[in-house]
């Protein structure tokens, strides 16, 4: 119920900001994610809210805050990252970029904390609905270690949405 709460009030906002001008973009709000749910078996869930600056018009430095909960583990992190749009794109286009990202992630399973880094490499590409708005596609591959101390590696596929201004 939260996340559709964000995801709604994320919409509003792209809503209202969406007569900016592609030339001002200094910055970017993005969110993706994922939600399953399976009957008789726990969601499992995924959201990842990013910030960015632009340092050129393709090169954004990014902090995102990203809520895990996979069957009962439970994890949050903060990170620093880097993406890179490989063309600048105007309504209509669809743009690759790929990105980077390091996090610093605090995770709970069956009543054992830990804490840990995680590092991302990622990509997809972007569908400029508008001048500043697109429909994004990803795919994630993290490295993480889990509350035992293993290492872990995820590929995720998500779908969001990313608004420029």
């Amino acid at each position: 119920m939260l996340v559709k709460k964000i995801l709604a009030l994320v919409i509003a906002v792209l809503g209202i900001t969406a007569n900016a001008f592609a030339a001002e973009k200094t910055r970017e709000f993005s969110i993706d994610g994922i939600y399953m749910k399976t009957s008789g078996q726990p969601t499992f869930s995924m959201l990842n809210v990013a910030l960015g600056q632009f340092l050129t018009s393709q090169m954004v430095i990014v902090t995102n805050l990203s809520t895990q909960d996979t069957y009962g583990y439970t994890a949050t992190s903060i990170g620093l990252g880097g993406k890179y749009y490989f063309m600048d794109g105007l309504k209509g286009d669809l743009v690759p970029f790929a990105g980077v990202g390091i996090a610093l992630r605090q995770a709970s399973a069956g009543g054992s904390n830990s804490s840990s880094t995680q590092y991302d490499v990622n990509g997809g590409v972007s569908y400029f609905m508008t001048d500043v708005t697109t429909l994004d596609a990803r795919a994630k591959l993290m490295n993480v270690t889990q509350p035992d101390g293993s290492s872990a590696t995820m590929t995720v596929f998500s779908v969001g949405l990313t608004q420029h201004f």
